[in-house]
C-alpha cells in the first residue's frame, strides 16, 4: 500500500507540470515587436493583409504588398522613410508603431504598438 501513494503522487506531480507548461505553451505573440533596430508586424488573423502601410512614429513610413494569415515582415528602422525622403536613423527613440492594411475582402486592418496621436 505504501507503494502506491509514492506513485500516484509523481504521476499528479506529472500531470500539473504538463497542464502548466501547456497553459505557458498558450501564450499569443505581440502583433508588434520593436527590438534591436527592427520592427516585426505579425498578421495573427486567418485572413492576408494587403496594401498595408507601416507608420513609425507618426513620421516615418514604408509599405508591404501582402503580409498572408499567420505570416509577418520584419524590416530594420533604416528602410523607413519619411515624406520628405529623410531615412530614419536606428538611435532614434522608437514610441509608436502602427500598421495600416486591409483585407482581401475589403475589411480594414489597424494594429497599434505604443500610443500614437495621429494613426
Amino acid at each position: 500500500m505504501r507503494r502506491h501513494l509514492p506513485i500516484t503522487l509523481v504521476c499528479l506531480a506529472l500531470a500539473a507540470g504538463w497542464f502548466l507548461w501547456q497553459r505557458g505553451c498558450d501564450r499569443a505573440l505581440p502583433d508588434i515587436a520593436v527590438d534591436d533596430g527592427m520592427i516585426l508586424v505579425r498578421n495573427q488573423t486567418a485572413e492576408n493583409w494587403v496594401n498595408v502601410r507601416i507608420w513609425v512614429n507618426e513620421y516615418y513610413s514604408g509599405t508591404a504588398s501582402e503580409i498572408r494569415a499567420g505570416g509577418f515582415v520584419r524590416e530594420p528602422v533604416t528602410r523607413f522613410v519619411a515624406a520628405q525622403g529623410q531615412t530614419m536613423k536606428s538611435t532614434m527613440a522608437i514610441t509608436a508603431v502602427v500598421a495600416l492594411g486591409t483585407t482581401e475582402r475589403g475589411a480594414p486592418v489597424r494594429v497599434v504598438w505604443g500610443k500614437p496621436f495621429w494613426h
